[in-house]
């Protein structure tokens, strides 16, 4: 459940920062802000996804005896 938490945080944050990748691009060219804005918004869902593994992933394994 920690995991879906991380992601939706991180994922909120990162569409946050394309929005204003996007509309920073548009400032320069109209024709580009778009292609700009759905490349970064594609590109969070795979990074947060990443990110959010690596976060929650448990900081020490448990070690296995032999029987």
């Amino acid at each position: 459940m920690q995991i879906i938490a991380v992601y939706l945080v991180l994922v909120v944050i990162g569409e946050f920062g394309a929005y204003l990748i996007g509309r920073t691009v548009e400032h320069w060219s109209m024709s580009a802000g778009l292609p700009v804005f759905l490349g970064c918004f594609f590109f969070v869902f795979w990074a947060a996804w990443l990110l959010a593994v690596h976060l929650t992933k448990p900081k020490v394994a448990a070690k296995h005896k032999a029987a």
